[in-house]
């Protein structure tokens, strides 16, 4: 009897770390990450190191946290991964952050800059990124205004993929492996297993795509995960809906109290994690911030700083 429960996306954020991130999975994200790259014309990678292995502790902790999968590369490149479903105001800032945020992470105190290496950055959305762009998969570094020609560096670079309707009929011109691999994560929730094993035949995929569908057949049908994609999914839904509230209301102070309140106690909650206690100093300039933005990029920033020192560094 068919599962009468709505599909999860294959871009839900749970499925994508737990396909990625977990222990074993190397090679399915390595075919991922070298498809991005020939499409785009870059080098391929011999093996990934993930950073942050897939915990579903985390993710029902911290149902709001937008956790990328960052992976380190045999010629230690940095791969940080994220697929985001719901348009964020601030979703370039945020992520050009994330990437400056890794790139000097590499450093410590008295390190030479020469050891500074590639931050590639791999974004997958489900909106409409770049209106003024045609193409869906697009490749950015730093140029030289007047002549594009010449490339500053691509230390940082980033990989963009708008994975929507508008931009679809693109994918014929896109190369395989890349291809399959978009099908397979827009599809996978639209289609019968039937209509994908026609759309994605095994002889004529990476075994990889044919690896990540059979993942995501058994990902829906464990109930835990299920019930942690759910979670987090009605957890935006609720932060969503209660923003643009607040907004249609003129930004109404108790509603906007709310959502400060929120953040704040998710930073804390990820710093009590990661380092067992919060100094009472922290919890109270935490707790005063009144700048959404800044808390979401301090809650980023506690799940991947070093120690307690190098956050009230940034917290001051």
């Amino acid at each position: 009897m068919p599962d009468p429960r709505p599909k999860i996306s294959a871009t839900s954020d749970v499925f994508v770390h737990d396909l990625f991130a977990s222990p074993g999975n190397e090679h399915i994200l390595l075919s991922f990450v070298n498809a991005v790259q020939e499409n785009a014309g870059q080098p391929p990678v011999k093996e990934t190191k993930v950073l942050n292995p897939f915990n579903p502790k985390t993710f029902a902790a911290d149902k709001r946290s937008i956790i990328d999968i960052k992976a380190v590369a045999h010629n230690d490149r940095t791969f940080v991964i994220e697929f985001q479903v719901g348009k964020h105001t601030a979703f370039v800032n945020r992520t050009l952050y994330l990437c400056a945020k890794t790139y000097c992470l590499q450093l410590n105190e008295g390190d030479d800059y020469e050891l500074l290496l590639p931050v590639i950055t791999i974004i997958l959305t489900r909106f409409l990124l770049f209106q003024e762009l045609k193409k869906l998969h697009n490749t950015f570094w730093l140029t030289a205004q007047d002549d594009p020609e010449f490339v500053l560096t691509k230390d940082m670079q980033f990989h963009t993929l708008e994975l929507v309707q508008s931009k679809l009929a693109q994918l014929p011109t896109i190369k395989k492996p890349l291809r399959h691999w978009l099908e397979f994560f827009y599809h996978s929730d639209k289609k019968s297993e039937a209509e994908m094993k026609t759309l994605l035949p095994a002889n004529q995929v990476a075994p990889e795509i044919e690896e990540a569908y059979q993942a995501y057949l058994r990902f829906t049908q464990n109930e835990e995960l299920r019930r942690l994609a759910d979670e987090r999914l009605i957890a935006n839904l609720d932060f969503n809906t209660q923003m643009r509230a607040a907004q249609r209301e003129g930004h109404a102070k108790g509603r906007a109290e709310e959502a400060f309140e929120r953040e704040a106690k998710a930073v804390l909650r990820i710093l009590a994690k990661r380092f067992q206690s919060v100094p009472e100093s922290f919890e109270e300039r935490i707790h005063a911030i009144t700048d959404l933005q800044r808390l979401e990029k301090l809650a980023d920033f506690a799940f991947g700083c070093k120690t307690l020192d190098e956050f009230g560094e940034v917290l001051k």
